[in-house]
């Protein structure tokens, strides 16, 4: 073997010898999840938003071969909580359960650290749901009509307990005000658990929840359910008018839930989450599940989801406007 031979075979054998290393990295993508996922909710618990997480979690756990956490960061209506989310790594191991105050936010609040529409990924939307307003048995009241009667004769003095500043059941309360021409006194928490707790207590007159999160407490005579948004009756509150037939079609939102990562979450990561999630949604018994604690289930994924979200801060922009909700 000549010379020149034996090194054109050296150099070849060291350039194969170099790529060997990059061909196996581009062949072996990293596993996710090797380790538990945190899912951020930005209210205490109790509320429709921890409530569809926690239903939603141990599906997706299942799926992935990871526990999923529940972790909730409640404050400034949700905003603590999703300004944790934005400040996260983009690794797929932490994911948050937003919900209607995320659109609502950037319209309310006068400054955020964020910009809701570019630095996050959206997952995927999970469902959509009504809000019912209910009332503790102590206010003497069983009808829309006799509250919005006893708001008239009592200006500032009939307390709405909400989720929170910015949330989908402060803005809704506001609605009602306009629409009603009355003013219900809002009183803000961090969450729809806590808040639904001071009207059970009978420290709060009335509030906006999800169906689902009260069932029970209806049934049991603890909360009268006045009315609910949405084109028809809920399905298991059926002899409660919504706003539109007690003669308040413009109270009418509904609110959305959806899975969020922050910005620059990884395209096989989150192809492997919304796979797993869907996979969950379309299995009949979890969505019966769903719709019977109050949420239609919405799946929507990549380009729709984002879509989806940006229709909503416009329409929540011209809600806030039209109702003269504040912050503060």
């Amino acid at each position: 073997m000549s010379r020149n031979t034996g090194r054109i075979r050296f150099l070849l054998a060291l350039g194969a010898w170099w790529l060997l290393p990059m061909h196996g990295a581009h062949a072996a993508e990293p596993a996710y999840p090797t380790r538990p996922i945190r899912m951020i909710v930005p209210f205490v618990a109790g509320g429709g938003t921890d409530l569809l997480a926690r239903l939603i979690a141990p599906r997706l756990g299942e799926l992935l071969g990871q526990q999923i956490v529940v972790d909730n960061r409640g404050g400034a209506g949700s905003i603590l909580g999703t300004q944790i989310l934005h400040k996260s790594p983009a690794d797929g191991y932490t994911l948050a359960m937003l919900d209607t105050a995320f659109a609502i936010n950037p319209t309310l609040a006068s400054s955020l650290t964020y910009d809701a529409e570019r630095d996050f990924t959206f997952v995927a939307i999970i469902a959509t749901s009504p809000t019912v307003l209910v009332t503790h048995p102590g206010l003497k009241v069983r009808t829309l009509t006799e509250l919005i009667a006893m708001a008239k004769a009592n200006p500032g003095k009939i307390t709405s307990a909400s989720a929170g500043i910015g949330s989908s059941s402060h803005l809704t309360t506001e609605m009602l005000n306009t629409a009603a021409k009355i003013k219900l006194l809002h009183v803000p928490f961090k969450g729809a658990g806590a808040a639904l707790l001071d009207v059970l207590g009978g420290h709060t007159d009335v509030s906006f929840v999800v169906p689902g999160a009260v069932l029970p407490q209806i049934q049991a005579g603890a909360l009268i359910p006045l009315a609910i948004t949405g084109k028809k009756p809920f399905a298991q509150l059926p002899n409660v008018p919504t706003f539109g037939a007690a003669g308040l079609p413009s109270v009418n939102p509904e609110s959305f839930r959806f899975i969020a990562a922050p910005a620059g979450l990884p395209a096989a990561v989150n192809k492997k989450l919304t796979t797993a999630l869907g996979t969950a949604m379309n299995v009949a018994e979890f969505k019966t599940r769903l719709m019977d604690n109050g949420f239609d289930p919405e799946f929507q994924t990549d380009k729709e989801a984002r879509e989806f979200v940006s229709r909503e801060i416009r329409k929540w922009r011209q809600a806030v406007k039209e109702s003269g909700a504040k912050a503060n």
